[in-house]
Parts: structure tokens; sequence; C-alpha cells
């Protein structure tokens, strides 16, 4: 056989023997042989993660705001750590994975849980890391028409599963809209001299900023909330929960009285990234404070700017520990 400089057997390069060639056992010999992954690795580093991403598939969870259950369209990726071992092997990680999606699962993070245990397992690895995030439509009363708006929102799930533990982190991505407040407080009060000259009196001008509406840009945005999931009252449903009193969330059906509420509201109450993340993250200790002070918090706001050409990113990622310091 042929010897690598580092004196490592590389299997394409196995220099056939007689006893290779025998009818009986080639089949044998070809197995062993082309199974490359098993061989040791050229070079002896460790791989944190090898696997596969961007891996569609459709997985049954409970729906959040009923008890039946609902098909999500889901992206996946599958790694593993890899300790003596030249590659993955990723027929494996294929064939855990379509072999699960045929069950029925409470949420998305058992799904993603037990894939990640079946990966480890199969590729005889310390360690394994799954992600998934699916598209689900929310069904929504709008505001004012009440009626059923079906709204695309994001839930994902991250799983570290190791022989010892495994840990979960869930989040959920939903579109929002924003005010700017720089703007609308320049246009509420530059009016002023105009008024004046009109003759209204202080108390009249008053009344009027305080009775009107000033304009502002507004934008369209996406707002993501994560959680490590160490109770059970850490779900899809309460991250919902949060982010709609945190932000202005959107809706796919707005009727005119509903598209005025929703741009009034942003007006009433204009948001930049910041104010969206902070109020994320204050409703976040408000519902969940009872949390363990480790859990780690994820808030980010990504604005769509309207009038830049840039858009605008915002990010806070501290414990539940370290958050409530601040407060």
């Amino acid at each position: 056989m042929s010897l690598q400089n580092n004196g490592i057997f590389d299997p394409i390069n196995h220099e056939l023997r007689a006893d290779d060639i025998n009818e009986t056992k080639f089949d044998n010999f070809l197995e062993n042989l082309t199974d490359v992954p098993s061989s040791m690795p050229l070079q002896p580093f460790t791989i944190d993660k090898a696997g596969i991403v961007n891996q569609d598939v459709y997985v049954k969870i409970r729906s959040l705001f009923s008890s039946q259950y609902v098909s999500v369209l889901c992206r996946v990726s599958m790694q593993v750590q890899l300790v003596g071992h030249r590659g993955i092997h990723m027929s494996r990680c294929e064939e855990a994975l379509f072999q699960l999606i045929n069950n029925k699962y409470e949420n998305l993070e058992d799904f993603a849980s037990e894939l990640a245990k079946e990966i480890r397992k199969r590729q005889d690895s310390d360690v394994s890391y799954v992600g998934v995030e699916g598209q689900y439509l929310a069904k929504r009363k709008t505001k004012k028409s009440k009626l059923t708006s079906y709204d695309k929102i994001y839930l994902a799930a991250e799983v570290c599963s190791s022989r010892q533990k495994t840990s979960v982190k869930i989040g959920l991505k939903a579109s929002n809209i924003t005010g700017c407040p720089c703007t609308e407080t320049y246009t509420k009060f530059s009016i002023i001299p105009a008024l004046k000259k009109q003759g209204f009196s202080l108390e009249q001008i008053k009344k009027i900023l305080n009775t009107t509406k000033s304009g502002t840009h507004t934008q369209r945005g996406l707002s993501t909330i994560y959680v490590d999931k160490n109770s059970r009252n850490v779900n899809h449903k309460t991250l919902y929960e949060i982010l709609d009193k945190s932000c202005h969330l959107i809706f796919e059906l707005l009727k005119r009285p509903d598209e005025h509420e929703l741009v009034l509201r942003a007006l009433t109450k204009p948001q930049f990234t910041e104010d969206v993340v902070r109020e994320i993250v204050g409703n976040t200790l408000s519902v969940l404070g009872n949390l363990p002070d480790h859990t780690r918090l994820s808030a980010t706001s990504l604005l769509y700017d309207s009038i830049h050409i840039h858009d605008v990113y915002t990010k806070i990622d501290r414990t539940i520990g370290e958050l409530k310091k601040e407060v």
C-alpha cells in the first residue's frame, strides 16, 4: 500500500495485492477501501463542524395557535465534530433526516434535538449540531377589519448534542414597520412658525401639535429573538407574543382601516432599531424574567431603510443575568 509523506494511509493510492482481486472477497475489499470518511485524516487537526447545509424538507409540528399539526417548510443544517476521521458520511445525515420527517413533533426544537442525536450516533461522533429554520404562516386577525391574514414568520431551533448533554436555543423572526422619530419630531415642531404667522396662540398651537400626527419616513424591517431553551416557558408562541408587543408587526392582508391603524400606530410610537431591540429585551425580561441568569438572549432589528441606500442593524446579545443588572 502507498503511504503519504506523513505516514498516513490514503485509500485512493492503495497498492493492489493479489488477495484484493479475489472474486469472492472483492466486494468486501471495495466496500472497506472506499469508506474513505472512516480513514485517518491526512492532517491531524480536529474539525469543529463538517456536514450539510441548506437542505429543504417539510416538518410536521403542532400549530402555535391550535392543537392541529401543520407542515412547515424548513431549511436544515447538520454537522458533526470530526476527531480521527477524514470526513463525514453525508448519506447517513440524509438517511436520518428523511427517516425522522415522517414523524409528528410538538415543536421544531424536538425535531432538531432528535435529529442531532441520531446524526451523532450514526457518525460515531462526540458532538453534533443541527440548525433548522422554518417558514410558518401565522393566522392572525387584523386590528380593525378583523379579517384573517396569513403572515409569514420564521421559526428557528439550534441544537448542540454531545454524549453528556443536549443544548437547545430557539428563535423567531417576524416583519415589522417603523417610523423614524427624528423626522417626525422635526416635522412636528417645524410647523410652529407657520401657525404663529396665522395668529394661533401658544395654547392653540400646543393643542394642534398634540392632536395631529406628523409625517415621517417609514420602513419595513425584520425583528429577531433567540433564547436558550432551559424552561418549558420558552416556546415559539411566547417569543411571537414578545415580538408583537415590542414592535409594529405587519400583515399580508390589510383593508384601508387596517392600513390606517398600522401607520397611525407607527407614527404614535416611532422607533429606531435601537428602540426595537431594547423593547424586545425589556419585554422578554418581563415575560421570562424568572429564567436562570446564565440564559442567553439575543435580539436583533434589521431595517430596510426607505430614504437611504444602506440598511440599519442593531443587536443585543447577553445573558439574562447581565441584562438584569442594567435595569
